[in-house]
């Protein structure tokens, strides 16, 4: 017996049917791995479920075109940004993430922090930014010539400070934000230390002290930043005036003096000074010691003498007085 013709469309069936067999056999073993690769990574990103995670991103400022300009506002070191994903990779990232530079060309006034991308791995999304954005303040950078007055430690005992003191150089630049530069009329040096100097010529090299003129914020900078302060310590004096002090006439008889009374000026070391009782501070003139023959004539004048032991300097006024006999 003859088989049975088949029908066309079995014969379609069939032969589709065939295709699907050799399509699933053929490299089934590269089929095979690929499956299981599959499903590790869907049981190793799935499987411990979502994550959020906080972490911290360092900020770094971007170079500045402009330089006429200095930025005012304080740039955070860093900034807080939470992060979600599959816990497997959450918890391996590393904390902190690469750092964001700033972009600060054009002086923005804003800049928003959500805006700037991450080094993220996939499958991880950037879910918010602490803060997400910083306001900014700029100004205009300035240049101004300063004089610098030294500081003072405080003076060995008994010794001070002549004035004739000198700063080299005498002025220095000052640059920084207007606002900050424009209301400082001087600057200061740190201290000069005269603890344990002798008597005598000293110099002694000292920084700029832009501290004391709340310049320390970075904005600022002085040249130069040192100076050399040349000075003199000299012993330590104090002066007392004794007004109408009557002048003594010595071996005198007869004689008028004009004017009778003088102010005498002595300059001596405090105690000294403090110590010293107006009977002890005595103009006189020794007319014997003038000669016989002195103001005879007429009206002559004579220097008025002070004798007062310890005081460096002693001033009579008027220095001199006339004598009539």
């Amino acid at each position: 017996m003859s088989a049975p013709p088949v029908d066309e469309n079995e014969a379609e069936e069939l032969s589709a049917g065939g295709r699907l067999v050799a399509f699933v056999t053929e490299n089934w073993t590269l089929k095979v791995a690929a499956l299981v690769v599959s499903l590790v990574l869907y049981v190793v990103l799935h499987g411990g479920g979502e994550s959020m995670r906080t972490l911290e991103v360092d900020l770094i400022r971007g170079p500045e075109k402009d330089a006429t300009k200095v930025l005012l506002t304080q740039i955070p070191p860093r900034v807080h940004v939470t992060v979600q994903g599959p816990r497997s990779l959450i918890d391996d990232l590393a904390n902190p993430l690469d750092a964001i530079s700033l972009d600060l060309n054009g002086q923005p006034t804003v800049i928003r922090l959500e805006e700037y991308s991450l080094k993220l791995p996939p499958g991880v999304r950037k879910v918010s930014v602490n803060p997400s954005a910083l306001n900014l303040r700029w100004d205009t950078r300035v240049t101004k010539r300063l004089k610098v007055d030294p500081t003072w430690s405080a003076s060995p005992e008994g010794l001070v400070v002549k004035g004739a003191w000198t700063v080299t150089p005498a002025t220095v630049m000052l640059t920084g934000p207007r606002s900050r530069i424009d209301p400082i009329q001087e600057l200061k040096s740190t201290t000069v230390e005269l603890k344990d100097r002798p008597v005598g010529s000293h110099i002694q090299s000292v920084f700029i002290d832009i501290g004391a003129a709340g310049l320390i914020d970075g904005n600022v900078t002085v040249e130069p930043d040192q100076v050399e302060v040349r000075f003199e310590l000299v012993s330590e004096t104090k002066t007392r005036t004794f007004a109408n002090v009557p002048v003594l006439l010595l071996k005198g008889k007869g004689v008028t003096l004009r004017p009778r009374a003088v102010s005498v000026v002595v300059t001596c070391p405090p105690k000294k000074a403090d110590e010293l009782k107006e009977d002890a501070v005595v103009p006189k003139i020794d007319l014997e010691a003038l000669g016989a023959d002195f103001a005879k004539k007429g009206p002559e004048e004579t220097d008025v003498k002070v004798d007062v032991p310890g005081c460096s300097e002693v001033v009579v006024s008027p220095p001199r007085v006339a004598i009539t006999r």
